[in-house]
């Protein structure tokens, strides 16, 4: 028996790794494609070699650096073939061109700000201009589209979105303007998300899934700012895409030697991909469909379901767990007492860990590494977050060690309690936060439909698993982590110094999903993964201390 614990043990522990190998993975962008890419293709190498040129020096309206990007902008356009044009307004210099459809005036918009702040705007945005450059360039080279493209080169984004909203005053082509697509960044690095949609984005969720299947998209993503809000609130339609890993814009960091080449394809995926599909649609009317709840999935695509599923869902969700429940208690697997006592190890979990958390930054802030901080966000804001995420899920597996010592509990004990805060959070969504509310609701259902089938299947000997229990609570483990822990990274690198705790709650609600898989893995020793995750959080805490 000893054997087979160990052996099924260690299956479980590489299943999890595995499985957050994976969504980790999918939280990061995909590898840049070479110069020697088909023409057809998109290739951050291409687009890095504009960026080159465009930001030697900052762009602030007006200047000699912004003149002379605008100058070179001009000529690739032209050398595309294309037509450009200047449209000059009040302190204003927008570059405008036209990619004409064969069949219809109606255009997708793509654009980009020319001008940068505080640095030479490498990423900020000399990677948007970069994209519309090489964009044009791939369009060019492939067949004619349906729809008109118009590429726009804003001016002046950086004080007052000046550039965008005189093209949206001024220009005549904004009558034939259908769809907006807008390319910024406000870090260095990260994926390419999907920050903002107009509102009613059924119909834009929809298309944009069928598009571009490296979309990384969740109705729970924050909105960012950009030229696409001056669209928005005048009522086009449209995406805005942004990558916000490292904060460091406006600043002389945000340089061509900081460039990250796979954030860039990224963005030119999306660029291109939506270019040639609206590009080929028999019509770019939006029918203003309701906003749906949304998210993408392992690179495999998105989901999507109305807003109305959302508490018949959660309600299916609680009646599941109420069906495990009695089934427990009905197999005499479950007591009152065990319950009770696993729902408070959660608890407890998670406000040591968010005390502990906000106590060991309050040390780390005083560092004069990390006094200095860009746009609300500090340094090293990776190892940060491998340090805060490391440290929680060390604190939550040695209390459930601690309390299996200081009084034994059994693990479906420990896993119903655990998941009763779960069912509680999933109602708490539905009505707080439902555009989150799928988190709690799949991951959820899958892990409550486990635990169902290993209450119901469960043998005498009810501290030995089946292959068929094992595999069940391995797919839940997995659904579980490949939604959350990418909801983890993305809150903690996209909130400001020390507003972390909704990404510590995320993972200490991961951790108490896995509560019957990490019991398994420490059968054959309580304390082998608590050691092990405490020594990872001291390398963790190492690598940020030495920066």
């Amino acid at each position: 028996m000893e054997k087979q614990n160990t052996m099924q043990a260690i299956g479980v522990f590489v299943a999890i790794a595995a499985a957050v190998f994976v969504a980790i993975d999918q939280t990061l962008p995909p590898d840049a494609l070479p110069a020697s890419a088909p023409a057809t293709e998109f290739s951050a190498e291409r687009a890095i070699e504009h960026i080159k040129i465009i930001a030697q020096e900052p762009r602030i309206s007006g200047s000699p650096g912004y003149k002379r990007a605008r100058d070179y902008v001009m000529s690739e356009l032209t050398a595309l073939g294309l037509t450009p044009e200047i449209q000059s307004a009040t302190g204003v210099e927008n570059i405008v061109t036209r990619i004409v459809g064969t069949e219809s005036q109606e255009a997708i918009l793509l654009v980009a700000h020319m001008d940068s702040r505080g640095g030479p705007g490498a990423t900020d945005d000399g990677n948007g201009v970069a994209i519309l450059l090489e964009t044009a360039r791939a369009l060019q080279a492939g067949p004619p589209l349906r729809n008109s493209i118009i590429l726009l080169f804003t001016d002046r984004e950086e004080s007052g979105l000046r550039g965008a909203l005189a093209f949206i005053r001024e220009h005549p082509w904004i009558e034939d303007v259908k769809l907006v697509a807008n390319f910024d960044a406000g870090g260095l690095s990260g994926p390419s998300a999907l920050t903002g949609t107009s509102p009613n984005n059924g119909w834009l969720i929809r298309e944009a899934a069928k598009a571009d299947p490296t979309l990384y998209a969740g109705s729970a993503f924050g909105e960012g700012s950009s030229d696409f809000n001056a669209f928005k609130s005048l009522g086009f339609s449209g995406y805005a895409f942004d990558y916000s890993w490292d904060r460091r814009i406006h600043t002389s960091h945000d340089n061509v030697g900081n460039l990250n080449p796979p954030s860039i394809q990224h963005q030119g995926y999306h660029a291109l991909s939506l270019a040639r599909h609206f590009g080929n649609l028999d019509s770019l009317e939006d029918p203003k469909d309701p906003n749906p709840v949304y998210f993408s999935v392992l690179r495999l695509g998105v989901v999507r379901y109305p807003t109305t599923w959302i508490v018949p869902i959660s309600l299916i969700v609680v009646l599941v767990f109420a069906g495990v429940v009695a089934l427990g208690f009905r197999r005499k697997v479950l007591t009152l007492t065990g319950i009770g006592l696993g729902a408070l190890v959660l608890a407890v979990s998670l406000v040591s860990a968010l005390l502990l958390v906000r106590a060991l930054w309050s040390l780390l802030a005083k560092a004069p590494t990390y006094q200095v901080t860009y746009l609300g966000h500090t340094v090293n804001e990776s190892l940060l977050m491998t340090l805060f995420g490391s440290i929680t899920i060390a604190l939550t597996i040695t209390w459930y060690a601690l309390i299996q010592k200081i009084r034994p509990t059994s693990v479906p004990d420990l896993t119903i309690g655990a998941f009763a805060l779960l069912a509680v959070a999933t109602v708490g969504f539905a009505f707080v936060m439902p555009e989150g509310s799928y988190l709690s609701a799949w991951t959820g259902l899958c892990s409550f439909l486990a635990v169902g089938y290993w209450f119901y299947s469960m043998r005498d000997d009810r501290e030995s698993f089946s292959i068929g229990q094992l595999v069940a609570l391995i797919l839940a483990a997995f659904v579980a982590i490949a939604l959350m822990l990418p909801i983890y990274i993305a809150g903690f690198m996209t909130s400001e110094v020390n507003d972390w705790a909704l990404s510590i709650v995320v993972m200490v609600l991961l951790s108490g999903m896995l509560v019957p898989q990490l019991l398994i893995i420490t059968r054959p020793n309580k304390w082998w993964l608590p050691v092990a995750a405490w020594v990872a959080a001291v390398v963790s805490l190492v690598a940020v201390l030495l920066g």
